[in-house]
């Protein structure tokens, strides 16, 4: 009986994490009862997971972060060279556009919270290794500040966001237009 229950809780957290993805981001003051309607469950569910607007918007943020990390998790494993972990990367990181949008719209995390902030911080601090790793072994400029490539690849994040909202192109062709200009620039 209480795997079922789990197994319903977690099918509800998981449609609540989509339906609040979707509507915070369009709408930052959509309703409790609207996200509960769009996600399938009860006000009551909702409230009872998440009690609070602040809580919603955190657990959702957190869940959109810790994708981002699931979706990167193959990287090390797979990739033969950094430049090859960055094209990775991104090719595991745009179609998650969802999760990106939310984060985008919902601007800087709150300082104050130090769990959003770790998360975020533990991934900056992964793509500035990545970006340590390339320069040692020569297929990034030395000369190049860690935190202006760690600005960069945001970025790029943030401009196939802007891209994929303004025209139709897919998500690999996004990612092959972000390793490109990363490793190229945009001058002839």
């Amino acid at each position: 009986m209480t795997d079922h229950l789990d197994a319903r809780i977690q099918k509800s957290q998981t449609a609540i994490m989509k339906a609040g993805m979707e509507l915070l981001s369009k709408n930052r003051e959509a309703s409790f009862s609207d996200i509960a309607r769009a996600a399938g469950v009860g006000r009551t569910t909702l409230y009872r997971l998440y009690d609070t607007r602040e809580k919603l918007i955190k657990a959702v943020a957190i869940h959109c972060l810790e994708a981002f990390d699931k979706a990167t998790e193959h990287l090390e494993s797979e990739a033969e060279s950094a430049l090859q972990a960055f094209h990775l990367m991104f090719k595991a990181i745009f179609p998650l556009s969802a999760e990106m949008e939310f984060l985008m719209k919902l601007g800087d995390f709150d300082e104050d919270d130090p769990e959003l902030t770790a998360i975020y911080e533990k991934q900056e601090s992964e793509i500035a290794t990545l970006v340590e790793y390339a320069k040692s072994e020569g297929s990034l400029s030395k000369k190049l500040p860690t935190s202006w490539v760690v600005n960069l690849v945001e970025g790029l994040l943030y401009t196939s966001w802007l891209t994929k909202n303004a025209e139709s192109i897919d998500h690999d062709t996004l990612a092959d237009l972000a390793f490109h200009t990363f490793c190229n620039g945009v001058a002839r």
